[in-house]
């Protein structure tokens, strides 16, 4: 569901309806996450030096996402990055945060929505907003759309271990269920060679 923006003390920025309008026509709809998710892809964007994601820098940077909620799509938008191209990587944390490195440099920033968030939003919106989970979205949404950074994100400078990156061909066969494993995702365990679901004993299907 499309929400409008009602009475608040501040409009948004021009260029974040602009770009709200397309995260919002690829989610689906406007909401909360994807306001978040596309503020926090800008900001990210930003504090690691990239203005070029789509075009010259697509190659430049990566984007850890540790949520699968609605703001991976907005990020996804907004930066370009996707799985399939190997620069989103997806941490299923459950945690509203995304980190963003710039691999020219190594500088890398993740930033984290708290849930302290959310009890600013009435010094933000006003107005009269249904009493149900709709107005209570669409009172988070135009909050959110104007709430500063720093009550919006904690932004923090990070290092990434091991980081990897790139498209490199690599196969290797697991050595207890012989299925290729594709781009190093194999792991060594007791001296052999196995795919992740063999090697940590347990995977997230069971053969019938």
């Amino acid at each position: 569901m499309a929400f409008t923006l009602t009475k608040v003390k501040t409009k948004a920025d021009p260029a974040l309806e602009h770009m709200l309008e397309k995260t919002a026509a690829f989610h689906g709809h406007l909401c909360p996450g994807t306001v978040i998710g596309t503020r926090m892809a800008l900001a990210g964007l930003r504090e690691i030096g990239i203005t070029d994601p789509k075009g010259s820098q697509q190659k430049d940077f990566v984007v850890y996402v540790e949520t699968d909620r609605c703001p991976i799509d907005a990020i996804s938008v907004v930066t370009g990055a996707r799985i399939s191209r190997r620069n989103l990587r997806f941490l299923d944390w459950g945690k509203v945060a995304a980190t963003f490195v710039n691999l020219k440099n190594g500088k890398a920033i993740r930033i984290l929505c708290p849930d302290s968030a959310r009890d600013l939003v009435d010094n933000y919106a006003s107005g009269e907003y249904p009493d149900d989970k709709h107005g209570r979205d669409a009172r988070e949404v135009d909050a959110y759309k104007i709430m500063p950074e720093k009550g919006l994100f904690v932004i923090s400078s990070v290092k990434i271990d091991n980081l990897k990156f790139g498209k490199e061909k690599f196969k290797v066969q697991c050595e207890k269920c012989g299925e290729t494993v594709n781009d190093r995702k194999e792991m060594i365990v007791d001296g052999k060679v196995m795919c992740q679901s063999c090697g940590e004993g347990e995977g997230y299907y069971h053969a019938l």
